[in-house]
């Protein structure tokens, strides 16, 4: 019988999905910028949809670029702004090298939203958008800001 701690199921993450504009320049974004690999790609007749599996440092995504996609102004906000709308926020993914991670986002000409901030408690991060204006935030834990 679950209890509030134990579901009753088993629950892992399968992968996280971000809806883009163009699909190949977002798979494309996505190796330059961290490496990963598209694993599959395929049609998503039920929701009218292209999707590309793309994989790599122990997670997935899965892209999909609607037939009819929008953008909704109001989910694209500058921080702090950003966290008002509410739905998803942001992918955080960690990194055992901020600063190194930064020049690689600065050779790339990836848009930076801020730069190695002190999150406090040890954690630095800096935040950036991917070609379609979604935010990532990638921080390294146990380390101090530069600078």
């Amino acid at each position: 019988m679950p209890s509030e701690t134990d579901p009753g199921f088993t629950l892992s993450l399968h992968n996280i999905t971000i809806t883009v504009s163009d699909i190949d320049a977002a798979v494309r974004w996505w190796h330059d910028v961290f490496g990963l690999k598209e694993t599959a790609r395929s049609r998503f007749d039920a929701i009218n949809a292209d999707v590309a599996y793309i994989e790599g440092h122990g997670f997935r995504l899965e892209l999909l670029q609607p037939a009819e996609g929008y953008r909704v102004p109001d989910m694209f906000l500058d921080p702090p702004e950003h966290i008002r709308p509410i739905g998803n926020k942001a992918l955080v993914l960690r990194v055992d090298d901020l600063a190194q991670a930064t020049n690689r986002f600065r050779d790339l000409g990836v848009t930076i939203v801020w730069d190695q901030l002190d999150l406090g408690e040890g954690s630095i991060s800096t935040a950036i958008r991917d070609i379609d204006g979604n935010f990532i935030n990638v921080f390294q834990a146990g380390a101090s800001p530069v600078g």
